[in-house]
């Protein structure tokens, strides 16, 4: 009984000290981010884009997901709109905004949509990984002015998206 008495006081110290580290981390974090300027206090994207512009990942009008399959698709529908504005008028500056948008709504539907029906997570998944790609290729083109090659990116894109929402029982 004193080896287990021993051992459980063992592992409670290392606990405690893993927690202390924890919180002097984020206490020293925090003291950081008050000195910063306000302009550097939005947060930073959580992953970085597969062609290595993460500055492309923050839209100044970050769209975050709804909490039903329904308004997700709704949302994606309003970046749609705008996506296909935004191409029709040469504005190639937005179509990464926008782009990125679009996947990062399909990311949320997908994971709500794979939770309610995880017999759809393969072929979803998928699906979630070629609009993430067909994001990035958006970008790309959008950057290079290429607009041809935009528009064509931006069909295969609405290809997809239909594709999901057949998958997840969108309207």
């Amino acid at each position: 009984m004193n080896l287990n008495l021993r051992k459980w006081a063992v592992m409670w110290a290392s606990s405690a000290i893993v927690v202390a580290a924890v919180v002097a981390a984020g206490c020293s974090s925090n003291k950081g981010s008050a000195d910063a300027p306000a302009s550097s206090s939005q947060p930073a994207p959580s992953t970085a884009a597969p062609s290595g512009a993460p500055e492309h990942e923050m839209a100044a009008d970050m769209v975050m997901p709804a909490g039903t399959i329904p308004e997700i698709w709704t949302q994606i529908a309003g970046e749609q709109t705008k996506l296909t504005a935004a191409i029709q008028n040469g504005q190639l500056k937005d179509v990464h905004h926008l782009a990125f948008g679009i996947r990062d709504l399909v990311v949320a539907l997908a994971d709500k949509a794979k939770a309610a029906a995880p017999a759809s997570a393969g072929k979803l998944n998928g699906m979630v990984e070629q609009v993430k790609a067909s994001a990035t290729k958006l970008d790309e083109l959008g950057d290079a002015g290429n607009l041809s090659g935009t528009q064509t990116e931006y069909a295969k894109l609405q290809t997809v998206l239909g594709a999901i929402k057949a998958v997840t029982g969108g309207k």
